[in-house]
């Protein structure tokens, strides 16, 4: 019955993470590290294992970074500046807020783009600064969603 149990957590967690990856509301890498640990704890985390709990929580934090640095490096490697960064983490929170769930992709883009512009950049500067961020926002999305992918591949036979 235990096993059951910690398998629909897994399973629960797993899929808020996913549904939390696109949907940057909800917290989703943490969620699905949440529910590993948890099943880890139901099933004994001798039989889990520490090397793969560990491993799961390492790749936690590793989205975490990810997330963090997604929009900045996108938006840098394609030539924003400072006010390009802001206006891309900026326009992630309003788009996604104004249209969700997908609204932090074009919120970075047009956030990057209008900062840029008023700051001075020409529109041919600003609007590569904004797809800098629109790539750095979809990576760091993928990225996050292989990560979830990874922590179901490690988790999933523990409770087997």
């Amino acid at each position: 019955m235990v096993t059951i149990l910690a398998w629909l957590v897994l399973l629960v967690g797993l899929l808020v993470g996913l549904v939390g990856v696109v949907l940057p509301v909800l917290p989703g890498v943490p969620v699905a590290a949440l529910g590993a640990v948890l099943a880890a704890w139901m099933v004994g985390f001798q039989r889990f294992g520490w090397q793969p709990l560990a491993f799961i929580l390492a790749l936690a934090v590793l989205a975490q970074i990810i997330d963090l640095a997604g929009n900045w490096v996108g938006a840098r490697v394609y030539g924003a500046r400072r006010a390009g960064l802001w206006g891309g983490v900026v326009g992630s929170l309003v788009g996604l807020l104004l249209f969700p769930p997908f609204g932090f992709l074009i919120g970075a883009l047009v956030g990057a783009v209008v900062f840029e512009l008023l700051s001075g950049r020409p529109f041919d500067e600003a609007l590569r600064a904004g797809l800098g961020a629109f790539v750095g926002a979809l990576g760091g999305t993928v990225a996050k969603l292989l990560i979830v992918v990874a922590m179901a591949v490690v988790a999933i036979p523990r409770l087997l």
